[in-house]
């Protein structure tokens, strides 16, 4: 049986939820909550972990409570301790290029300058992994990046997320069930109706 790692990354604390930086700890609630998987905090391992069974894998979700820019603290460890094959590790995080409802699945890559990429891409020692990366874009021009992505979602965008994240949890257990190339034709072809089209 094969053990796939998903982390989601984002920020811990009320004033950080729903925001354009929680996007991956959002994406990884959406597919705890299809799946019936109960998220439990481990103050020891800095995470929110769960775990359930899907077409005989065993899938590990996580959500670091490390803050972004260090999740490579919470993902290291606990890939060595499931030793987990790094080609069974996908990272779900935000990205200000990509217009909102838009998607990139790559198998290896830079961090793109996103700092919690960079940090586990730093404790792993290698940029061979997955990541799913998911627009929060675009920013206005000369608009502060740190408050632009710490900024809540405007409601239009609030209400569309369902939708869009539910395709999304649809391309990570491709991603696990199928393989890397379906899932990236999947999540790379899709546009959100009115925002990405």
């Amino acid at each position: 049986m094969s053990t796939y790692f998903i982390v989601g990354l984002g920020n811990p604390g009320q004033q950080y939820h729903k925001t354009r930086h929680n996007i991956g700890w959002m994406l990884i609630d959406e597919l705890a909550d299809s799946n019936r998987c109960s998220l439990q905090l481990k103050s020891k391992e800095k995470a929110y972990l769960g775990d359930f069974h899907l077409q005989g894998h065993k899938v590990i979700l996580c959500k670091p409570t490390t803050y972004m820019n260090l999740s490579g603290e919470a993902v290291q460890p606990l890939m060595a301790y499931y030793n987990v094959p790094l080609e069974n590790l996908l990272v779900l995080s935000d990205d200000v290029t990509l217009t909102f409802g838009r998607a990139r699945l790559r198998t290896k890559g830079s961090s793109g300058g996103q700092k919690g990429i960079q940090n586990i891409i730093k404790r792993l020692s290698t940029e061979e992994f997955a990541r799913l990366r998911l627009g929060v874009g675009p920013k206005r021009e000369g608009q502060d990046l740190a408050s632009f992505v710490l900024q809540r979602f405007p409601k239009a965008e609030l209400d569309a997320l369902p939708n869009w994240l539910d395709t999304m949890r649809r391309g990570v257990e491709r991603f696990i069930t199928e393989d890397a190339d379906s899932a990236i034709a999947y999540c790379n072809a899709y546009r959100l109706p009115g925002f990405a089209d």
